[in-house]
């Protein structure tokens, strides 16, 4: 361990820099499959679990892939155009030194793409942007992040590192890489740099078979270099991941610099915005901003992004995992109040999808249908118990009559038989359920303040929670369907059609209620100017005559109407049933038929016998591992170091301190004694005598000695143990008292 004194610019209690030689011993990768082994056994059940985990993940993991090549393939392909053309007219070598020099101000071809808010999916993003671009258009590309560009020199040396180094930089004469740190980062540096590609590369065209063999190198990229695809004179790209993070003073030098040699260089900047363009006008002054060409781009928002993701992979048959309501909208509210990342929202469907498998032994059958059942018949009788022990299917089992409930019990061939039956209408339940789920959202998502809500995802958190017929919201909805017009609930039951026919077509179930939805369509069609006639005329029904409410019962004419008698006749007329129009009753016949629809196949999967084979709900576990707490997780560890540590050596009584804690831990728990000032000699006094209180001393005299002068070493452990409290955030160094700290925060765990 070796230290050295550090600027001003640290306000640590401790200065220092310390090297630790990383030790040489090789870590043992472990496979997935080891943390499925149980009590050192690889069983056979394990190796189910394993396996269809792996399986499953792969087949969600190349749906989330292919779905965000086809969400950005727009974007990706307007960008990529624009830089293959920004730089078209670029042509050094028509400088000539009798060459009249333009006047004309020159402007830097810039795209600004508007990438959102959600952070954590950009780099994936911008990876996928750079590898098109040096598959199509350059193999010249930079990625520069704000945390390199608080210099210009710092800047341009990201610049001319990344740019010189993506390939094998080889002299003519001796086969010796040329080292890029040693290299002056300048501008000039870069346009010699670039002539000498340029003329490489020609030489390479036109004679590619006289191109010396050179000695294969791991850092050689050769091949990006001498791609075919590529211009004579290919673009510098550089893009700014984070725009907006880079100090404004730097981004307008480099700019002024970059446009001073467009001449010699094919310069085109990516700017990746979170906000909106004005973005950068806010951060660049106008003298600056004219010298940008600027061109928008919008990356698709990520709420669309989810939703996509959301109907691939949660609201589709193929994949057997879902789910549950508590975890679905635990995952869907960190994406909608905390992050905005897709790619998170993904990992939380991973780490449930991993549990589930982990701890739920029911997962065996959490596959295919085929393959479901022929894991079922070769089960034992203890998997066969772990049924038994279901919550869902002891609530199957009291429902079912004395002599089925032994058999169910003590037979394990019934039970087989049973549990077949199961997984079928299982399985015929999620082939049904999206389709008539999707078939709602299309009646319902437009309607006025939105009942059901505007988007999949919130029916689909209403329909995992309970039994969507059962629902206030729902009730409204279809009292909000009950008054649609005739040309508007055309229009939907079309849709609804459209929806189910994208489903399962070879389901009878959703055919048939695709058939009566277009029965009723074709129905509605057919009416023409009959829609607002009455159904049907009643002869027996004597009209209205106005002279009749001052009419008696034997045909005399009243003399006097009184105010009672006068209510109580317009009381018995509203009482009458108004006739209903025959648009009034196909409507109502509609309505009637798909409440009838979504009460059969909309049912809570909660209620289901054996959901716990595909649905997983314990968004305990998950939020405790994604959505953690870290300084609760950091208090618990300095207070009780035992809780992590598993040591007999840390194991103490609530409230006591041991020599044998560690540093940092005696520290914390010291520091939880003072007050809002803390004395740095008495903190290290009170230290050392608790350290020093479990080691056995000779005699007197050492207590004495130590006493007047500390131990160097016991020093140095206070020293670096405060320096750590300080790094985590309990204390600070403070002006009102040079030998004192403050500290900043109260109480204990």
């Amino acid at each position: 361990m070796s230290g050295h004194p550090v600027g001003d610019a640290t306000s640590s209690v401790s200065r220092g820099c310390f090297v630790f030689t990383p030790s040489k011993k090789t870590k043992k990768c472990l496979d997935p499959k080891d943390y499925f082994e149980v009590e050192g056994n690889f069983s056979e059940s394990s190796v189910y679990h394993a396996s269809t985990c792996e399986v499953l993940w792969n087949d969600i993991s190349e749906d989330v892939e292919a779905l965000q090549t086809d969400v950005n393939e727009t974007i990706f392909e307007d960008l990529v155009q624009f830089v293959s053309q920004a730089q078209t007219r670029f042509d050094p070598g028509s400088e000539e030194p009798n060459k009249s020099v333009s006047t004309a101000v020159q402007e830097i071809p810039t795209a600004a793409l508007i990438t959102g808010v959600n952070t954590p999916d950009h780099h994936a993003m911008f990876a996928a942007i750079i590898g098109q671009l040096k598959e199509k258009v350059t193999p010249h590309v930079a990625e520069i992040h704000s945390k390199d560009c608080n210099t210009l020199k710092g800047l341009m040396a990201s610049v001319i590192g990344q740019l010189m180094g993506a390939e094998d930089l080889m002299s003519d004469d001796e086969e010796v890489e040329i080292n890029v740190k040693k290299i002056p980062c300048t501008m000039p540096v870069l346009c010699s740099w670039y002539k000498e590609t340029v003329e490489k590369r020609e030489k390479q065209r036109s004679s590619p078979s006289k191109t010396p063999k050179r000695k294969s190198s791991r850092k050689r990229r050769s091949s990006i270099l001498y791609n075919s695809n590529y211009a004579k004179h290919p673009c510098l790209v550089l893009i700014f991941e984070d725009m907006e993070s880079v100090p404004s003073a730097v981004l307008q030098d480099f700019i002024l610099v970059s446009s001073q040699y467009l001449e010699k260089l094919p310069l085109v900047l990516v700017f990746g915005i979170a906000t909106a363009v004005t973005a950068i006008h806010r951060t660049l002054p106008q003298s600056v901003s004219s010298l940008l060409s600027i061109e928008k781009f919008q990356a698709v928002p990520s709420s669309v992004y989810l939703t996509q993701l959301i109907n691939k992979v949660l609201l589709s048959y193929k994949h057997p995992f879902k789910l549950g309501h508590k975890v679905f909208q635990f995952l869907l509210d960190l994406f909608l109040y905390h992050d905005f990342s897709v790619r998170n929202f993904s990992k939380g469907i991973q780490f449930s999808l991993m549990d589930h498998f982990f701890n739920q032994p029911l997962s065996l059958l959490c596959c295919g249908y085929g393959e479901g059942l022929n894991r079922l018949r070769s089960m034992s009788h203890d998997q066969l118990e772990l049924f038994r022990k279901a919550a869902s299917f002891r609530t199957y089992v009291e429902g079912q009559p004395p002599e089925e409930q032994r058999d169910l019990l003590l037979d394990d061939k019934h039970l087989k038989k049973v549990l077949q039956e199961l997984l079928k209408k299982l399985s015929d339940y999620h082939k049904t359920f999206y389709p008539v789920m999707l078939c709602l959202h299309e009646l319902t998502f437009d309607l006025p303040h939105h009942p059901l809500g505007k988007q999949v995802r919130e029916l689909y958190s209403f329909c995992l929670e309970s039994n969507i017929n059962e629902n206030k919201v729902y009730e409204e909805a279809f009292g909000l369907l009950g008054i649609l017009a005739r040309d508007e609930l055309v229009s939907l039951l079309g849709r609804c059609a459209e929806k189910l026919s994208e489903g399962e077509a070879g389901l009878d179930d959703i055919q048939a209620i695709r058939f009566h939805l277009e029965t009723i369509e074709t129905k509605l069609d057919t009416l023409g100017e009959l829609c607002n006639q009455p159904e049907e005329e009643d002869e027996n029904t004597e009209s209205e005559n106005p002279e009749s409410l001052n009419t008696s019962t034997d045909g005399n004419v009243k003399t006097k109407t009184t105010l009672h008698s006068l209510q109580q006749q317009l009381m018995q007329s509203a009482k009458k049933k108004k006739k209903l129009t025959r648009y009034e009753v196909l409507r109502k016949e509609a309505l009637d038929y798909l409440h009838s629809v979504f009460r059969k196949y909309l049912v809570c999967p909660q209620t289901l016998t054996l959901h716990e084979i595909f649905y997983y709900n314990n968004v305990g576990e998950v939020r405790r591992h994604i959505n953690a707490s870290p300084r609760a997780a950091i208090q618990t560890a300095l207070d009780n170091p035992y809780h992590y540590l598993q040591s007999d050596l840390c194991k103490a009584e609530g409230g006591s301190i041991l020599s044998t804690f560690p540093d940092v831990c005696i520290v914390y728990k010291l520091h939880l004694e003072c007050g809002r000032l803390i004395n740095l000699y008495d903190w290290m006094q009170a230290f050392v005598t608790v350290v020093q209180g479990g080691e056995d001393e000779a005699d007197g005299e050492k207590k004495a000695a130590s006493k007047k002068k500390a131990d160097p070493v016991l020093q140095a452990r206070f020293i670096r143990a405060v320096s750590e409290l300080q790094f985590l955030g309990f204390i600070k160094s403070t002006k009102r008292k040079t030998d004192h700290v403050a500290r900043l925060t109260w109480g204990g765990c």
